[in-house]
């Protein structure tokens, strides 16, 4: 490869975005393992057309291109048909969310015939405090 040739390649190189080229690299790598899958199984991409019950076949050259911005259901999809895992659903540090639900409620006179009332003082006589945790 020539100098000039080097040098414009460089620069073009230096001004992509790095967001821009995660991106880029995540599609690549999808259709890499699309791809090895496809071959795994001696698929064609016929084959692949009809398991994920698509009836476009350009689709699946859109998918293999690495340039397809793929939704979470057809990743899904693929994962199902292709008996691959492309979506990481790992939680590496899990998060801990502790909700803290505090009611109280005091009724000095109820109203007479009030249901909501009847109900209210029944339930919320005394102060009453729960604590749930959920784990993300």
């Amino acid at each position: 490869m020539s100098e000039l040739k080097k040098g414009i390649l460089a620069s073009l190189l230096s001004e992509i975005d790095p967001l821009e080229q995660a991106k880029t690299d995540a599609k690549m790598e999808i259709a890499a393992k699309i791809a090895q899958a496809m071959e795994a199984k001696k698929w064609k991409k016929k084959d692949l057309l009809n398991v994920v019950g698509k009836d476009n076949p350009s689709i699946i050259t859109k998918w293999l291109s690495g340039t397809h911005n793929f939704t979470i259901d057809t990743l899904v999809e693929l994962e199902k048909a292709l008996s691959i895992s492309l979506i990481n659903r790992e939680v590496k540090n899990p998060v801990m969310i502790e909700y803290h639900l505090h009611i109280s409620q005091e009724i000095d006179k109820p109203e007479k015939n009030s249901y909501f009332n009847e109900i209210m003082t029944s339930t919320f006589v005394s102060e009453q405090s729960k604590s749930v945790q959920f784990q993300a």
